[in-house]
């Protein structure tokens, strides 16, 4: 109920920024979405510099003001389609062995994992048009190579050796074994965020920590003891066993087993690679009478981001970008109404110190067709929680004139409601 009331604060926070900014010159950058090759080829989002998360909800792009159908949605293929029968902590993170028995982790494995497919529709007012123009698009991107040292790789190691080594508190492995026996799935990452507002997902394990109490605190038959209830006692021994209650149980094992997965599931964000060379491409077509049937104009571009990642310390990381993107644009009118082409490379580089829950970036782009196109913004994006990421930013954008960008926007991910992917 708090985080609803939050992003209900977020939202109305956001439309009265927008309102707010009718007296400046302000940018159509609407929307939060620094992976989101289809807006970042329209010119929709804080920064160029595309840096591709891995997607396990569906990304929602809103527009500031919430006035219009501005909206993209990203989404993460490899968590909607089986590409294997029984999905593994290794496999995701891609470690391999080699022939001399040493781990290393597959510099090819974000083609699979880190790759996502993009779509959004605007209105928007391009330059050189009077009005503004209803405009699709649709983009891919992926992290092509990635490189870990070994002091990286023996993190990711030592959070998959936790999941492998499972709950610690006795009572909790003695209630996996327990589920084990019963043939029911242990809890996934899906489940560790729905425990209090699943009802369905509490009862069911509130009925099964039931069952095992009352396992536990049957009176033993002489000729056939159950070893597992015995070992329950046991460990209960030291305790009140009267006053332990099924919601105890499943509180105190989901903590446990959540803990684990938490660490493994973040480990992607807090264990970056020391290189990785990211791709993406992007397609838009204008439609000339803001008709689906008329005639369009189309926009394709195709970019390269190289990260040097630097750890500063356990959660925070300072990075630098390089980016090299080819823009063919056909969003261009001229004074009798015809469309034409136009050819250019956009280059330059980006400085983002990641913290915990906030980064400070700034990115200074050039534009190949005159040296008076330059991008120079820098933003801020806090992480509000799992699910809603807030960014804002201010500087100048590509056109020649005085264009000042001021952004404010959320991003806000739904979660797909898995139990489990693994």
């Amino acid at each position: 109920m708090c985080n609803n009331r939050y992003f209900k604060f977020l939202l109305f926070f956001v439309s009265a920024f927008s309102f707010a900014q009718d007296n400046v010159s302000v940018n159509d950058f609407n929307f939060e979405s620094t992976t989101n090759p289809a807006f970042s080829l329209l010119g929709e989002t804080p920064t160029q510099i595309n840096t591709p998360d891995n997607l396990k909800a569906l990304g929602l792009y809103l527009s500031n003001g919430f006035s219009n159908t501005n909206i993209a949605v990203e989404v993460n293929p490899y968590w909607l389609i089986d590409f294997e029968v029984d999905r593994s902590y290794q496999n995701y993170r891609g470690l391999n062995t080699n022939d001399n028995g040493k781990t290393y982790i597959d510099p090819f494995i974000g083609l699979k994992t880190n790759s996502s497919f993009s779509v959004g529709y605007i209105d928007k007012q391009f330059s050189g048009f009077e009005a503004e123009k209803k405009t699709l698009a649709i983009g891919y991107r992926t992290t092509i190579l990635q490189f870990y040292n070994t002091k990286r790789l023996d993190k990711i190691q030592e959070a998959i050796q936790q999941i492998d080594n499972g709950v610690q508190r006795p009572l909790n492995k003695l209630f996996e074994e327990f589920l084990a026996g019963e043939n029911i799935n242990f809890p996934g990452s899906g489940s560790c965020n729905a425990l209090e507002t699943d009802l369905e997902l509490k009862a069911k394990y509130e009925s099964l920590a039931q069952d095992f109490l009352d396992r536990i605190l049957d009176e033993q038959v002489p000729d056939d003891p159950d070893a597992l209830a015995i070992r329950g006692v046991n460990i209960l021994s030291g305790m009140d066993r009267l006053k332990i209650t099924k919601g105890d149980i499943v509180s105190s094992y989901f903590e446990d087993r959540c803990e684990n997965i938490k660490n493994f599931v973040t480990n992607p964000k807090t264990v970056k690679p020391v290189f990785r060379l990211d791709g993406a491409i992007g397609y838009s077509v204008l439609f000339k009478e803001n008709e689906v049937n008329t005639a369009t104009a189309n926009r394709f571009g195709a970019w390269l981001t190289a990260d040097v990642a630097v750890q500063l310390n356990s959660q925070s990381y300072l990075h630098f970008y390089g980016i090299g993107k080819y823009v063919d644009d056909g969003f261009n009118i001229d004074n009798a109404g015809l469309y034409s082409n136009q050819y250019f490379w956009d280059y330059g580089g980006k400085v983002e110190l990641e913290l915990k829950k906030l980064k400070f970036s700034y990115e200074y782009l050039m534009r190949s067709i005159d040296s008076e196109q330059f991008r120079s913004v820098g933003n801020i994006t806090y992480q509000v929680n799992n699910n809603i990421s807030v960014t804002g930013g201010f500087g100048k954008d590509f056109p020649s004139d005085n264009n000042l960008v001021t952004i404010l926007g959320i991003n806000w991910g739904l979660d797909l409601g898995e139990d489990s992917f693994f």
